[in-house]
């Protein structure tokens, strides 16, 4: 019997890591059983994704022992999932000739047991974690047409009440719930969505691609007519998120704008670190789960670039959400365009100024959005405006020449997104550069350098904007030069000037808005940061 468990347990290793949503609780077992150690139980709980905490478990699951009692731990916790895989492998997702059982269309309603047997044992299996859905599941349970799919793995009604989004093609999302009570979005597709359903599990499946920042996958079943991707039941889309804080006081609803539009480009950073482009970055793809963190989601369109390329060739996208080449005809060829991670980039500019304008396209609206993407012509909105840094952040993604636009790293380091403990390191490190401590001796290239981003700035003349009458602020050395750099070395005496405290970074702000963007730039161009 032990080994039957031991084969279970590394028959079912990939099902596993997928699908146990909680893992701690099996490691705990193991720990108190001495099985585990102090230092294997760190490495597990530091973990930040289910995926990677199991993967991790099973790195320290050796011997025979082992693999048996984290058997009975599991079957504990998880039976339902347990029962399911003890009756064999399901299949990885669809082919384009499916095979093996499958329900009919309308899926099997409620089998052997009625629908309050259903009712009782789904409320019983139930893990409760979405906050605006409780009300929404809870008459799923007691729904007269509840249906399964997938041979009883999830339940769901495609009553109109029960569906929370739609995409193209048909596809339509339905609240729902796994036999084993976890809460999903099922994604239902008609069977000739085949190719975008392989992209997106692929996608969605890739150990590389799981983060906090991108929708979790939980399972896939079919039937006669339709796929069936049950995804993380999140609690928001953007637009509904966007209306749901406005509640929030003023200044914590631009702090809550301010950290989506930063995860947004986290998440995308997980995609490009992995060579994979999104390629459909828009608004309805962009969702909120139950803790406020920003999600991105919809993968059907997106394509994993190989080792020796840098672009894909076929278009994709949605209208008003493309970029400048991949819309201008002149670059076209029978369909055929180049795709690259610049071209996502100013997408992601676009959804930025989205995001922070509170709803608003950079490049208009109506028949000429995309005309105006192709000529580069923006119209930023008057909230953008008004904040230097989050307009140069939006100018630089979204710029019409791709080679110019930021990377991906380069847009979340940018100083729009920095707290005062980022701006305080920033200031150390640069302002302690050989080159800024001999300001009185500094070569041509820094000469011009300096110019460059201070001419025509707030920085310029900084001297004569110090306020006087302030006795927490550092007088004024005379022999700093009345420039970008004579303001950075300013800023840093101020931080570690012993006798004066810093007055924080708001009042400069106010007197020289875009210091941090020159200053950033400037150390960029002279290679003071990394």
């Amino acid at each position: 019997m032990a080994n039957d468990y031991e084969s279970f347990v590394d028959r079912n290793r990939a099902e596993l890591v997928q699908r146990v949503s909680s893992v701690m609780p099996l490691a705990d077992v193991l720990m108190s059983r001495g099985m585990l150690k102090n230092e294997p139980y760190s490495e597990i709980q530091a973990e930040r994704t289910s995926q990677a905490k199991m993967r991790a478990l099973f790195r320290f699951l050796k011997g025979r022992n082992q693999k048996v009692a984290f058997f009975h731990a599991l079957k504990k916790n998880e039976p339902f999932l347990v029962e399911e895989l003890e009756h064999g492998p399901r299949p990885e997702g669809p082919t384009e000739a499916s095979h093996g059982t499958q329900e009919s269309s309308s899926g099997a309603r409620h089998g052997e047991e009625d629908s309050e047997k259903v009712e009782i044992a789904l409320e019983e299996r139930w893990h409760k974690i979405s906050q605006r859905w409780q009300a929404k599941l809870q008459d799923l349970l007691k729904e007269q047409n509840l249906q399964s799919v997938g041979n009883r793995k999830l339940f769901l009604c495609t009553e109109a009440n029960y569906e929370i989004g739609a995409g193209c093609n048909g596809t339509t999302v339905y609240i729902g719930m796994k036999a084993d009570g976890t809460e999903v979005a099922i994604k239902r597709m008609v069977k000739s969505c085949n190719k975008e359903l392989q992209n997106e599990m692929s996608l969605l499946r890739a150990p590389e691609l799981e983060s906090c920042y991108i929708v979790k996958y939980v399972d896939f079943v079919e039937d006669e007519a339709f796929y069936y991707l049950a995804l993380q039941l999140c609690e928001y889309t953007l637009e509904e998120y966007m209306e749901h804080i406005q509640q929030k006081e003023e200044e914590d609803k631009w702090k809550a704008l301010r950290k989506v539009a930063k995860e947004v480009l986290l998440g995308l950073k997980v995609l490009h670190d992995n060579g994979v482009l999104h390629r459909d970055i828009k608004p309805q793809n962009v969702l909120i789960d139950v803790k406020e963190n920003t999600r991105l989601a919809d993968f059907g369109f997106s394509r994993r670039l190989n080792s020796a390329s840098t672009r894909i060739t076929r278009r994709a996208g949605t209208q008003g959400w493309e970029a400048a080449e991949i819309l201008d005809d002149e670059n076209e060829n029978e369909g055929n365009v180049e795709y690259k991670k610049s071209s996502d980039m100013q997408v992601a500019g676009m959804l930025v100024h989205y995001i922070l304008s509170e709803g608003h396209h950079p490049f208009g609206k109506g028949r000429r959005i995309e005309q105006n993407i192709i000529d580069g012509k923006a119209e930023l909105h008057q909230i953008i405006l008004q904040d230097v840094e989050a307009k140069d952040l939006i100018e630089e993604m979204i710029h019409k020449d791709p080679k110019k636009r930021l990377t991906i790293g380069e847009a979340i380091d940018h100083p729009y997104f920095w707290d005062d403990a980022r701006r305080d390191f920033f200031l150390r490190k640069v302002g302690d550069e050989k080159a800024v401590q001999r300001y009185l001796e500094v070569d041509q290239t820094l000469c011009d350098a300096v110019a460059k981003y201070t001419e025509g700035r707030s920085v310029s003349g900084w001297k004569h904007k110090i306020p006087t009458d302030n006795p927490d602020m550092l007088s004024v050395d005379s022999k700093l030069p009345d420039n970008l750099l004579g303001l950075l070395r300013y800023f840093r005496n101020s931080l570690v000037h012993p006798k004066k405290k810093f007055v924080g970074f708001e009042i400069f702000k106010d007197l020289y808005p875009d210091f941090f963007i020159c200053a950033n730039k400037l150390a960029k161009e002279m290679r003071w940061t990394d």
